[in-house]
């Protein structure tokens, strides 16, 4: 399925228009630029054939203006579907490449759909499964805290996934922390539209995310079976949650208890809790095995999403963890998680990356802790965690291979498209920090790769693509229809051409948040892969990443970019009025 636009739409730049609905009458402002590219928050809905449905929503491509989109139609199975407009009034944001300068209009999203129960999700998926027989598998398989650069340790998941397809070299975690993230892969939408801000507390964590309408509902309504093993939600598993299965899984395998102890876990199975003494990593990866196994001679398509711990930190605690170091200073802390045994100490020659910004002291910033220089025994302690994530992956790459093999083995591969990626990236000493959370490329990036059936085999892409397209893509491979209103693209059009010009907005939450909403640490934005601009309540940090790769630079002050500061500025402050 692919989204035109007729060549009226092509050749009009974006003017001056209005639009009306339950929210009144909204007017779009004149973009300087006829080359104009719409992100997330542009929202149509497409009615669907039968219980086939079609994806829901899409990103406008190159030079298709907001007065243009009734023209747009939507191919699905060599049929045109025009494009029919909610009856709700849609929130629209159009950047413009040249300028960036945003044309937005603020009227009310559309209400969520009901609540489905179990036995109503299931009512209509039989009709569904037997169009869905066509389409493909999908094994999403995903690690916490991996980053793009931990690839390079890898090397099954580069051969067996990255050289047979398609790498996308500027993945993006645009709220680069635990929840959030993994929230986003499930719903397509960004943290402030589905609401899981952060990792604990009424605003953050499992009990904060509306899961009754995520991408595993979807894709059953849509015929496919699904299923879940791993780490879920920051949370799950706490007291009464034990048991809990969220809606949409055909098949669960989440961790209960224990998750962030490598060496043994409490499974909950369906509702049935299990616990297992063995390295969590491949407990994990036999459980998927065997889901996999068990697919072979189904023929329903499905969807599998295994969700690694590591290379998170974890116990039990190693003798040669620096939490345990005598002579450590409390500041100089790091943790660290916990390798299989058969791993340990194979990188222990391997030094912290050689990067102009690793342990970089930055006076400027807004960190205490990346304007402290750290002792002699604090770079020891940053180094050997580094180490033992590496270590920690080791296991994760074995997993990737076995899952390949078992759907060699059973045949399935070549009708299977298979994803690895992180929930967001991780700071090991870069700017003198150590997690995630905050702005700079470390914390932001993640690994994305994949193969399958339609995926270009030897291929990197450099085109930004957040993890809010990943569901959304899914959902559209499925022909599923989302019942939220999507933050996310369909991102397989990037995959067949050069780089498309992107405005990704950023944002960050205290990691634990109290009774009331909280305010956001930081917004920004991120355009293309050129600059990145953040507002920290107040302080403000602008960066040319073509110049200076590694942030070292804070142009915010420059008086020679204060053009450029004010158009990411006001870009930035436009995205938040209409996200309200």
């Amino acid at each position: 399925m692919e989204v035109v636009a007729s060549p009226q739409a092509r050749n009009r730049s974006i003017c001056t228009t209005s639009a009306s609905g339950r929210g009144g009458r909204h007017r779009w402002r004149t973009s300087p630029s006829p080359h104009t590219v719409t992100y997330a928050h542009l929202r149509e809905t497409v009615e669907g054939k039968g219980s086939d449905g079609v994806r829901a929503y899409q990103q406008l491509e190159n030079g298709v203006s907001l007065d243009g989109l009734l023209a747009v139609h939507v191919r699905a199975d060599h049929e045109e579907v025009p494009v029919k407009p909610r009856s709700h009034p849609v929130l629209g944001i159009t950047l413009a490449t040249s300028a960036l300068a945003t044309c937005v209009a603020v009227v009310a999203p559309p209400a969520s759909a009901s609540a489905q129960d179990r036995g109503a999700l299931v009512s209509g998926v039989s009709q569904a499964a037997q169009k869905a027989s066509k389409r493909p598998n999908i094994l999403m398989i995903t690690a916490d805290d991996a980053t793009q650069a931990d690839l390079a340790y890898m090397p099954k998941t580069r051969r067996l996934i990255a050289n047979q397809g398609t790498t996308l070299t500027s993945g993006i975690a645009p709220t680069p922390i635990c929840v959030p993230a993994r929230a986003t892969l499930m719903t397509g939408q960004y943290a402030a539209s589905h609401g899981a801000l952060s990792i604990s507390g009424p605003y953050g964590g499992a009990a904060s995310f509306m899961d009754r309408e995520t991408l595993p509902v979807w894709l059953r309504r849509a015929g496919y079976d699904t299923v879940f093993v791993g780490k879920y939600l920051n949370g799950y598993g706490t007291h009464t949650t034990q048991r809990y299965v969220p809606p949409g899984w055909s098949n669960w395998q989440g961790s209960a208890a224990a998750t962030y102890n490598y060496s043994t876990t409490v499974i909950n199975d369906n509702g049935r809790l299990e616990r297992r003494k063995r390295y969590q990593t491949d407990e994990f990866a036999r459980r998927t095995n065997e889901k996999i196994n068990a697919k072979s001679s189904n023929k329903k398509p499905w969807y599998m999403w295994v969700n690694y711990v590591a290379p998170h930190h974890g116990g039990p605690r190693d003798p040669d963890d620096p939490e345990t170091w005598k002579d450590v200073l409390a500041k100089d802390v790091v943790k660290s998680p916990s390798p299989a045994k058969r791993h340990r100490n194979t990188f222990r020659l391997v030094n912290l990356p050689n990067k102009p910004n690793m342990m970089r002291v930055h006076p400027d910033k807004i960190f205490p802790r990346s304007a402290t220089p750290r002792s002699a025994t604090g770079r020891r302690a940053m180094r050997e965690s580094y180490q033992q994530r590496l270590e920690s992956l080791l296991a994760v790459d074995e997993a990737v291979a076995s899952h390949i093999r078992a759907l060699k083995k059973t045949r399935q591969l070549s009708r299977t498209i298979v994803m690895f990626s992180s929930d967001n990236g991780y700071f090991n000493g870069e700017h003198n920090l150590s997690g995630k959370l905050f702005w700079y490329e470390e914390s932001l990036k993640v690994p994305m790769t994949l193969r399958g059936p339609g995926i270009p085999k030897g291929k990197k892409v450099s085109t930004p693509v957040t993890n809010a397209d990943i569901p959304v893509t899914w959902a559209a491979i499925a022909h599923a229809r989302p019942t939220r209103t999507v933050d996310g693209v369909d991102f397989r059009p990037y995959l067949k051409r050069g780089e498309v010009s992107r405005t990704i907005p950023l944002s960050g939450w205290p990691h634990h948040t109290g009774p009331t909403k909280p305010d956001p640490l930081y917004t920004g934005v991120r355009v293309d892969n050129q600059w990145t601009y953040v507002n920290f309540r107040g302080h403000e940090e602008l960066f040319d990443l073509v110049s200076d790769p590694y942030q070292l630079s804070n142009l915010a002050k420059n008086p020679s970019y204060a053009a450029r500061l004010n158009e990411l500025r006001e870009t930035n402050e436009r995205i938040n009025e209409a996200a309200q």
